[in-house]
């Protein structure tokens, strides 16, 4: 695997991620500076970009991923909640998110079976929790 200039800096910056109980408000911003991060450190550079990308109030869960199969240019959209209690439990459900959108691409099955399931580890190296939600 070709290992990028800041490779170590990104895996070092995972690691240092503490739930610090102080509240953290994504921008879209947020989610573009970690996304290339986790893609390059959890799924080696193997997922695109998610098509749109917005932070709003959401009920009941802390984000969606989205997909359209009805166009081919395979449409994603990610909506992350608007405040999350630190900053690594935002990264851990982006993280979570772009599981289903490796499920998706990948055509496994989507949800939080084994195919989700077997990415634990892999984050789990990287000092990430994975969360299964119902």
């Amino acid at each position: 695997m070709k290992r990028f200039p800041n490779y170590y800096q990104n895996r070092r910056r995972l690691k240092e991620l503490q739930y610090d109980n102080v509240k953290f408000r994504p921008t879209v911003n947020d989610i573009n500076e970690w996304f290339p991060i986790l893609n390059e450190q959890i799924f080696g550079n193997k997922l695109s970009n998610f098509t749109e990308v917005s932070v709003k109030k959401l009920r009941k869960t802390h984000a969606y991923f989205n997909y359209d199969d009805s166009r081919k240019d395979m449409n994603t959209s990610l909506e992350m909640h608007c405040v999350f209690s630190s900053k690594k439990l935002f990264v851990e459900i982006l993280a979570h998110e772009m599981i289903h959108h490796f499920q998706h691409s990948y055509n496994e099955p989507l949800g939080h079976g084994p195919t989700f399931l077997a990415w634990s580890d892999n984050l789990k190296l990287r000092g990430l929790t994975l969360y299964k939600v119902a």
